[in-house]
């Protein structure tokens, strides 16, 4: 492992070891939506446990609806080391079914959007932070 990406682990680690947990019954119905959708699109990539200590990657994208009736994502965050994680965040809003979203989610979708956060293991399996379990200690 590169000394950068130790640096990274450990900085990412100190921000959300400061940051209280939240609980999904926090966030706006249409966060929540979001997130379900975003499951129920790729659920061979969501594990169901406690995140690791150290994550794989932190992913960061801006939901949006575009004109043609499809999800896109723009990248507001990612580790350069691990594109394909990239990718596969994006991958999971592409397999998002547009149709399936209840109307309110697709009216912010479509004026604004919204963010979303993947938390990757070492394994490739995420949770996104609006559903994401307290993530587990050094």
């Amino acid at each position: 492992m590169s000394l950068r990406t130790t640096c990274f682990k450990l900085a990412a680690l100190a921000v959300l070891s400061q940051a209280t947990p939240t609980v999904a019954s926090e966030y706006d119905p249409t966060q929540l939506a979001l997130a379900h959708a975003i499951y129920d699109a790729s659920p061979q990539w969501v594990h169901d446990h406690r995140p690791q200590a150290l994550l794989k990657a932190v992913v960061v994208l801006h939901v949006k609806l575009d004109g043609d009736d499809r999800l896109s994502a723009d990248v507001i965050r990612t580790n350069d080391q691990q594109p394909q994680l990239l990718q596969r965040a994006i991958e999971t809003v592409q397999r998002t079914r547009v149709g399936s979203l209840p109307m309110h989610l697709r009216d912010k979708l479509n004026h604004g959007g919204l963010m979303e956060t993947w938390l990757f293991d070492n394994d490739g399996t995420f949770q996104v932070k609006t559903l994401a379990k307290a993530q587990m200690g050094l």
